[in-house]
């Protein structure tokens, strides 16, 4: 009677297994044995199994540690049925036969059947390359100081460390759980996030100054950079990880919604701070797309004058 003995590790995971053709198994760490574990708490002859009807009985052999039972789908105590689990020294292992059912198979995500795609330079490089322009060019428009190079290459070369170190460390957790790196696929989607967020903050930010709507503006920009970050980790964990789909949408919205109540209270504790030096810009810019008519800004400059004055004259009544 064959008999399949699994390794597990953690989480109940198969490290490796034996497949054995025989109505007697010897499980130790001495050479001898059919099944040669390296655990040094197992002894050198530990047990025994026997083929006995639809399982097997286990037989001492007087070892140091004994035999801790963990599961035995089996009423009789003495008989050890297919998913039995049993542990010798530090090892668990699992008693499996050839008739034991398997689970139903798991259908590929989306990303890991076109993985083969993003792990293209043809498909890395070009985004690598927009993400470099997109960024000196948003430094480029919000620097209200004289353009100077060594001022804005350290800029970008700060964020491209941030999204390689991110590709590299969500490649280190594919080969540890899955054995699949992913190096490339996993740095083509921060790069496309990158490139997302920073359009759609140049785009809301843009809305809100030609609608005058600030506080619209800040709270979309929150909501559209978390819904980023939500989409951004639920596939880096797909790729890197066994996660079904609803563990993955679980997790990244516990993760999302910390980081949306640490910066709320942030946010509620700057609100109650007076501070003599507040911050301020000297130069009025306005974003270079205009959909709705408004004043220039020496247009505004003008018609505020007036209001300074009425203020001091106010002022000096008092």
């Amino acid at each position: 009677m064959a008999v399949i003995i699994e390794v597990l590790g953690w989480g109940g995971k198969r490290r490796k297994y034996f497949k054995v053709d025989a109505d007697q198994v010897s499980i130790g760490r001495g050479y001898d044995n059919d099944i040669v574990l390296s655990d040094p708490h197992i002894s050198a002859n530990h047990l025994r199994l026997n083929a006995c009807g639809e399982g097997w009985s286990i037989t001492d052999l007087d070892s140091l540690n004994g035999l801790q039972v963990i599961k035995n789908p089996s009423t009789d105590e003495r008989i050890f049925t297919s998913g039995a689990e049993i542990k010798l020294g530090r090892t668990k292992l699992r008693l499996v036969s050839e008739s034991h059912p398997l689970e139903d198979t798991k259908m590929l995500h989306r990303l890991e059947r076109d993985t083969s795609k993003l792990n293209r330079l043809s498909v890395w490089l070009p985004l690598l390359v927009m993400v470099f322009v997109t960024q000196l060019t948003s430094v480029y428009t919000s620097t209200l100081a004289e353009w100077e190079w060594k001022n804005t290459i350290p800029v970008i070369i700060s964020a491209q460390l941030v999204i390689f170190i991110g590709a590299i460390f969500w490649s280190l957790v594919g080969r540890l759980v899955r054995q699949e790196a992913h190096f490339l696929g996993q740095y083509s989607l921060i790069l496309l996030a990158s490139l997302l967020f920073t359009g759609c903050g140049w785009l809301l930010s843009t809305l809100s100054y030609n609608f005058s709507s600030v506080l619209f503006g800040d709270m979309a920009q929150q909501l559209v950079s978390m819904s980023i970050l939500f989409l951004l980790l639920s596939a880096n964990l797909a790729l890197a990880t066994n996660l079904s789909s609803r563990a993955r949408w679980s997790g990244c919205a516990a993760f999302v919604g910390v980081i949306l109540i640490i910066g709320s209270i942030g946010q509620m504790k700057s609100w109650d701070e007076f501070s003599p030096f507040p911050q301020y810009s000297s130069t009025l810019s306005a974003p270079p797309l205009l959909v709705v008519k408004g004043q220039t800004t020496e247009q505004f400059l003008a018609d505020i004058v007036p209001l300074f004055q009425l203020a001091d004259k106010a002022a000096l009544e008092k």
